[in-house]
């Protein structure tokens, strides 16, 4: 019997060695052995049961010969009284295996509306990106398991979570750092007994045994389950797989949707209205995450999409997210990701920077404004004489007037620049140029026609940063 056991444990240790090996390869689409350079893995060691059984299987897979440098990485959030101690356990662990360590320290912000477990695991794992770059790390392994799998189903359920939240944890996620659970399909169980075979030593986290954490006390729950339903852990696995395909169908259809209805202009709101409800949900969710604007709740996010497609076609929107604004102008909805408030006092530009006698393409760095001037050479333009004279970037105050072509009429740049298509919000953030006290360009419309003379001269553009030239 005693030998039946220490073959099962035997053959369960290879297993759980193998996945590290195996899918480490398929993710990094590398052959591990014979590089001239060992790539860096990363373990991720919180000094838990789990993460010190993944480092162990780690340097078994590298002690038994595959080319790779391992370095473990730990996060010490503060939490916890004894948090110091498993810093150093997880020191010690390492040492153990002759792995390299690495830790940095976090501060968990609850007051932007989360809750600890939320609040630290987002502090966690910009962390653990950073020590990654820090330590030449491009895969980054982390100890989840099934039962974490099955019970992270399960609490995106009782949130009332959509798709992308039910198909849960993936086993790869491409980025910066490459993510990877190569236990995810491996039971808790497994891992414990892993842990027992090779005598493993870890820290015990209190928090698990804290049932006002929402997972803890979804656990008890689970164990009455299992009785009934002996196979949940694989089923909601399972599920999670099938949703996850969904997820990512549904996000192929909204790219291809997106890139139809979006230009330089924004996001064309008729383009949206001609599709289904639950298109246009979907649409506005890739769209607001290809811009980097934070994820909204579905309320909010239907919030968004009645305002956009309900309000009448003449009326401009101003629609608060939790990192931005989304506004509507003449059909067009845009996304405005930081708030960036007006300026307010002018910015100077002396001669100095722009010599109008040298007739070559020169650029301004405007940094107070986000953008930048380029003065151009032109048969017909702004007179050097004229640009000579002290000039000066300041913002609108009202009635000024500008001529945009020869002989053109002189108009209100309000007007000009709603002719012109440009929203009031982004108006606030161009700047004018005063030559000598005389306006002579107004970004976004152009040079005032009103000081060219005939003979060569200057022309001006402005270009914004991230935009081009207006």
């Amino acid at each position: 019997m005693a030998s039946s056991r220490k073959l099962k444990s035997a053959d369960l240790s290879a297993t759980l060695v193998n996945k590290v090996a195996q899918r480490v390869a398929a993710c990094a689409a590398f052959v591990v052995s014979g590089q001239t350079e060992a790539p860096t893995v990363a373990i991720a060691l919180s000094g838990g049961r789990d993460s010190a059984a993944l480092l162990h299987a780690c340097a078994a897979w590298r002690d038994a010969g595959a080319s790779v440098r391992l370095v473990a990485l730990h996060v010490h959030h503060g939490l916890q009284a004894d948090a110091d101690g498993w810093e150093s356990a997880c020191a010690a662990m390492s040492e153990a295996v002759g792995v390299e360590f690495h830790a940095c320290r976090v501060c968990v912000d609850t007051d932007a509306g989360r809750g600890v477990e939320e609040a630290a695991r987002e502090a966690r794992y910009t962390a653990l990106e950073s020590l990654c770059t820090a330590s030449g790390g491009s895969i980054l392994l982390t100890a989840h398991h099934q039962d974490d799998q099955a019970e992270t189903v399960l609490l995106q359920l009782m949130r009332g979570a959509g798709v992308d939240g039910l198909a849960a944890m993936p086993m790869i996620r491409v980025g910066a750092v490459t993510l990877l659970r190569p236990w995810i399909d491996t039971p808790r169980s497994e891992i414990a007994q892993y842990a027992q075979a090779h005598a493993l030593t870890w820290v015990e986290d209190p928090s698990n045994d804290d049932a006002r954490y929402a997972r803890n006390a979804l656990r008890p729950l689970l164990t009455g389950m299992a009785e009934h339903f002996p196979a949940y852990r694989e089923t909601l696995t399972r599920s999670a797989a099938h949703l996850a395909d969904a997820a990512a169908l549904i996000d192929e259809i909204a790219q291809a949707d997106l890139a139809r209805m979006t230009s330089s202009e924004g996001l064309s709101v008729a383009a949206l209205m001609a599709f289904s409800v639950p298109r246009q949900r979907a649409v506005l969710r890739a769209w607001l995450a290809r811009d980097g604007a934070r994820a909204v709740s579905a309320r909010r996010l239907e919030d968004l999409r009645k305002q956009l497609t309900d309000a009448r076609a003449d009326r401009a929107l101003c629609i608060d997210l939790p990192a931005g604004r989304v506004r509507r102008y003449r059909g067009w909805a845009f996304i405005e990701v930081v708030q960036t408030a007006p300026v307010q006092t002018p910015v100077g530009t002396s001669s100095v920077t722009f010599d109008p006698t040298r007739r070559i393409e020169q650029q301004v760095e405007a940094a107070e404004w986000g953008g930048a001037l380029l003065f151009s050479p032109v048969e017909e333009g702004i007179a050097t004489r004229t640009l000579q004279a002290p000039l000066l970037l300041q913002p609108r105050r009202g009635g000024e007037r500008i001529m945009l072509r020869r002989q053109g009429p002189s108009r209100a740049l309000k007007q000009a620049y709603q002719e012109a298509g440009i929203p009031a919000w982004e108006r606030a953030r161009l700047p004018l140029l005063y030559a000598g006290g005389t306006l002579v360009f107004a970004a976004g419309l152009g040079i005032d026609w009103a000081v060219v003379e005939r003979g060569s001269g200057w022309d001006i553009a402005w270009c914004q940063a991230g935009h081009g030239v207006r």
